[in-house]
């Protein structure tokens, strides 16, 4: 397993674990949502065009097993993000999220003290891989998601460089 900045040639590939990984954490929420495939296709095609933080787990076959993207917080100033970190649940288990967390904390240490991130509530997996990797859960709090509908999401934060 290893990690490589991601290119545009990654773009399917990264949107096929996008959408797999969504579809079976949220499967206890609803049913797949339609075109998502599509959609997350034409995001990351712009996301891989323009500069990004943007990375994939690879298998020792070199297959995308993980995607993640991170940045400056969408909300707060002087803070990092981690906007999306998704793993083939065929590859959960495996080292490709932890991997893929320690990108990120390495990267974001780089600009940021602390950094946050947003999972939903209702995905306890993902909650406890977070807390696990040292992510304090900062808030509880209502967005809008799967097709507008008010979701319960879990924001966390995370000290990025020791001592501060």
């Amino acid at each position: 397993m290893r990690v490589r900045g991601a290119t545009t040639a990654d773009a399917e590939a990264m949107a096929r674990v996008h959408t797999e990984s969504s579809d079976a954490a949220y499967a206890h929420i609803g049913s797949a949502e339609p075109g998502a495939y599509e959609r997350r296709l034409a995001v990351w095609r712009e996301i891989l065009a323009q500069e990004h933080s943007a990375f994939v787990a690879e298998d020792d076959h070199g297959a995308v097993v993980g995607v993640l993207s991170v940045g400056e917080s969408r909300e707060e100033d002087s803070v990092g993000e981690i906007y999306v970190i998704y793993v083939r649940p065929e590859s959960w288990g495996s080292s490709a999220g932890q991997l893929l967390v320690e990108c990120a904390h390495e990267l974001l240490a780089e600009r940021y003290d602390e950094a946050e991130l947003t999972v939903l509530a209702d995905n306890p997996r993902a909650r406890r891989f977070y807390e696990r990797n040292g992510w304090a859960l900062a808030e509880l709090r209502t967005e809008e998601h799967f097709g507008g509908q008010p979701t319960e999401v879990a924001r966390y934060r995370r000290k990025l460089r020791p001592g501060l």
